[in-house]
């Protein structure tokens, strides 16, 4: 994704059943059906993606940029963490509406590392311009991933770090 936006690349349909894994375990992103290089102007097709997954402005119909696929990306791996449906208990058009109108967003766990529900609640912001990009996210998560292995190191938490890492790869394959 980081690769996509530094080359003014929206994908504008991230989810996980767009996440593909290799038999290397590389993530590969996929199907660009309505993805689009960003125009300058700002002004793009609304409601374009998939609804679990979509950022307030674009419900809105209003101008977004590539902040859209952070608040995606935010809601996938959310998803991968869990195991659930984002917003499971509601229909699409109504996570949809509680989105805009109520600012729903999914619990986060309890048991996720603190950095980790730091980084799902900044992606998650309603204001797009306050959203990471992609390299911050990036290293975020190589941080993140330095303090698990760490912990590991001193024999703390390696289990819950081992099993969500098992289960992220169990999910993607």
């Amino acid at each position: 994704m980081n690769y996509l936006h530094q080359n003014n690349i929206i994908h504008r349909d991230l989810k996980t059943a767009n996440l593909l894994m290799d038999e290397n375990q590389v993530v590969k992103v996929a199907d660009f059906g309505v993805a689009r290089v960003q125009s300058q102007s700002g002004v793009m097709t609304a409601e374009t993606g998939t609804y679990r997954w979509m950022a307030p402005e674009v419900i809105e119909h209003k101008p977004y940029d590539h902040k859209a696929d952070v608040f995606s990306f935010g809601i996938s791996l959310w998803q991968l963490l869990t195991g659930e449906l984002p917003y499971g208990l509601l229909t699409p058009l109504q996570a949809a509406v509680a989105v805009v109108q109520k600012s729903l967003r999914p619990t986060i766990p309890k048991h996720t590392h603190p950095r980790l529900g730091e980084l799902l609640e900044r992606c998650w912001l309603q204001d797009p311009s306050q959203r990471p990009n992609f390299s911050e996210i990036i290293d975020i998560l190589k941080q993140i991933a330095k303090e698990v292995a760490d912990e590991g190191e001193d024999g703390c938490n390696i289990k819950s770090s081992d099993a969500f890492f098992s289960t992220v790869k169990r999910r993607m394959l």
